[in-house]
């Protein structure tokens, strides 16, 4: 704390004592050569132009301690405005956006390559077994894979709507591996707020919960209840976590 308080001082303090060191010699030197004022005269004039180099070094001096100061508070303050600048490139999405992402995440291209995917690998583990094999097997699974998705978005939408929040994916704008994938794992269980602060998301979070037991309750083979919608809800929320990874690494920007 006393350097940083005795920095910016130094300049001054180093002109005030060579000033001083001026002053004293000429008044003594005027005392006890009272009589002869010329030759004191000539002595104070001398004198001050002899300290004159020193003055303008010590000025030089001063200047050149405070320019680094200035300099690292510019960049401190480029610094700063870069920092400001990230955290406000991000731009809420528009209520037409967010229903357009809405409509994509049902009936979507990669919503409905995905459901195919989900209703497969149920057709391969033969659950619910009640549904049999075959065509109409995996037609019964991917409509329930479709109806929960569908469900599960519709939550996430009307919670994102009511809540004034942003669950969309987004990409990370940062460079290295780890913080890349750190975003994007961050992404399945937060969602913005306008101001773009991330926060637990209680859309997601509730939307792959509602799907997962809805789904179980209202059109599964008797004997489902909400504990196996339970278990499909955490099973989804986990596969976001992949699904995120594939988003951030493997799909184009």
């Amino acid at each position: 704390m006393k350097r940083l308080f005795l920095g910016p001082v130094s300049g001054p303090m180093a002109l005030l004592m060579v000033m001083a060191a001026a002053v004293l010699p000429a008044y003594s030197q005027d005392a006890r050569t009272f009589q002869s004022a010329p030759t004191a005269q000539s002595t104070s004039e001398q004198t001050r132009e002899d300290l004159k180099p020193g003055i303008s070094k010590s000025a030089e001096e001063a200047a050149n301690t405070e320019e680094p100061k200035d300099k690292g508070a510019v960049d401190s303050a480029q610094s700063g405005a870069n920092q400001s600048a990230s955290q406000s490139a991000f731009v809420f999405p528009t209520k037409r956006e967010r229903f357009n992402r809405y409509v994509l995440s049902v009936v979507g291209p990669s919503s409905l390559l995905s459901t195919g995917i989900s209703a497969g690998i149920y057709q391969w583990r033969d659950r619910p077994v009640e549904w049999g094999q075959g065509a109409s097997g995996y037609g019964k699974r991917y409509a329930s894979e479709f109806g929960r998705n569908a469900i599960q978005q519709t939550v996430i939408y009307g919670l994102d709507t009511a809540m004034g929040l942003d669950t969309g994916f987004r990409k990370s704008n940062r460079k290295e591996f780890f913080p890349r994938m750190t975003d994007a794992l961050a992404e399945n269980v937060t969602s913005r707020t306008r101001t773009g602060k991330r926060v637990i998301s209680v859309p997601r979070i509730s939307g792959v919960y509602a799907g997962g037991i809805i789904s179980a309750e209202t059109w599964y083979p008797a004997g489902y209840n909400y504990k196996d919608g339970l278990r499909r809800g955490t099973v989804s929320l986990l596969a976001g976590f992949g699904i995120n990874l594939i988003r951030e690494f493997l799909i184009g920007r």
